[in-house]
């Protein structure tokens, strides 16, 4: 296994092992000794990592996201609004039951966070600039109507999700 497999290994644990200690325990209630035993890494790897339990959240998110990124077409004429959105509504449904456990201990602005960098990276190439508060209200609505979708038992597919946040944009 490569150094990069195992880095992302050692995270999906730690990421893991927060979700499950969540659903028995409030986050401010979580000991990093709790974590890292819970996760199978040492408490070096975790301050080598992490500053705090919020870190760990953004870390594996971003890995999420990559991973999302690394699904999306290649043609750029193919990467429209509408499949972006559909892909995350997609990433979202996969890790329905983390995203949910993520919401009720009030970690929506760490997911937020989230989108708001990986839509940055993804509009690098755009030859328009786009204006922070742009990037803040497309990350606060997306996140936040998948919230609702999340909730109410993700009745719609993801493609028309991301067909409804192309026609509310």
């Amino acid at each position: 296994m490569s150094p990069h497999e195992v880095k992302e290994q050692k995270l999906t644990a730690t990421f893991k092992a927060l979700i499950k200690l969540l659903k028995s325990k409030r986050f401010e209630d979580i000991s990093i000794t709790e974590l890292t035993r819970a996760a199978g890494v040492s408490r070096t790897y975790y301050y080598r990592n992490f500053k705090t339990l919020d870190d760990v959240i953004s870390a594996y998110e971003m890995l999420r996201i990559i991973q999302y990124l690394r699904q999306l077409p290649n043609n750029p004429a193919k990467l429209t609004f509408e499949t972006m959105m559909t892909h995350y509504f997609q990433l979202v449904a996969d890790d329905a039951d983390d995203q949910l456990t993520l919401i009720a201990a009030g970690k929506e602005q760490v997911i937020i966070k989230a989108f708001n960098t990986s839509y940055h990276y993804l509009q690098k190439d755009n030859v328009e600039q786009i204006d922070e508060y742009d990037y803040d209200f497309l990350s606060g609505a997306v996140v936040n109507v998948s919230i609702h979708w999340l909730k109410n038992g993700m009745v719609e597919s993801a493609e028309l999700m991301g067909k409804k946040i192309r026609q509310f944009l």
